[in-house]
């Protein structure tokens, strides 16, 4: 029997075309690390994952923006009936990328952390003011932009700034999610980690103004701690990604991918 009839995947599946990145984040959930698949592997990969049932591809990273398939990518995926979502730091969106998001349906979430200082501080490089400007330039464009941010120990401030700026500028959907111990977030913990008593004060005052701004923007939880989510790795695994590594389970290969010290 084929694996694609073995085998029982979600409808969304986070498909990473990369794990290197532009941005050196303190707490990101997937270190840059080996290469990255050329656009033929791809190109097979959502292909199989579409033949197995599942309808949108959320293509992350690393930082997905960077490789150089992504616009033809996006296309591949839309013109065989599938629905695109993308993940990015948005610190370089180009020109010809804005006009195949728009074309193509795809729901961009955009990675910022609160104000200049902070938000810099967070990602490890100098990018609030490029972030924030192509976050216009997606709302402008007519993209559905939404804005994600990761909330770490005693930072609970960064909610009701990015509340205020999505109101500023136009953005509908606001994703709250809480520092979890994975990838670089590990070696950060004494730092970042919340006591249960402070997620718990968090997770309440996500709530609280989720109720405040109802109708104008949508402001969500978003624990990736709560349950595993299905992932495609770079090397064409698809993983069951739990709160932390060590909890991981590798569910199957996707056939014809290349071995990860072969990848181009």
């Amino acid at each position: 029997m084929p694996l694609s009839l073995q085998i029982e995947l979600p409808q969304m599946i986070c498909f990473r075309v990369t794990r290197n990145c532009n941005a050196r984040c303190r707490f990101c959930l997937a270190p840059p690390e080996g290469d990255q698949p050329d656009k033929a592997t791809l190109k097979n990969r959502i292909d199989w994952l579409l033949a197995c049932g599942v309808r949108t591809i959320h293509f992350c990273g690393g930082e997905p923006t960077i490789h150089p398939a992504l616009a033809e990518l996006l296309k591949h995926v839309h013109t065989r009936g599938g629905k695109n979502r993308l993940t990015t730091n948005a610190i370089v969106i180009p020109n010809s990328l804005l006009p195949v998001l728009r074309t193509t349906a795809t729901e961009v979430k955009v990675s910022l952390h609160g104000d200049q200082d902070h938000h810099n501080a967070m990602v490890g490089v100098t990018s609030f003011k490029h972030t924030t400007r192509n976050i216009k330039r997606l709302v402008a464009a007519g993209v559905n932009t939404s804005i994600q941010t990761t909330v770490v120990a005693e930072q609970t401030w960064v909610i009701e700034w990015l509340s205020e700026f999505c109101l500023e500028e136009g953005v509908r959907r606001l994703s709250i999610l809480p520092f979890i111990l994975r990838g670089n977030g590990v070696d950060c913990s004494d730092e970042f980690a919340h006591t249960p008593l402070q997620r718990h004060k968090l997770h309440d005052l996500v709530k609280k103004k989720r109720h405040a701004l109802n109708g104008r923007v949508d402001v969500r939880w978003l624990d990736f701690s709560a349950r595993p989510i299905h992932v495609v790795e770079v090397d064409g695994r698809i993983i069951l990604e739990a709160a932390t590594e060590a909890m991981d389970r590798v569910l199957c290969h996707i056939p014809g991918s290349k071995t990860p010290h072969t990848l181009k």
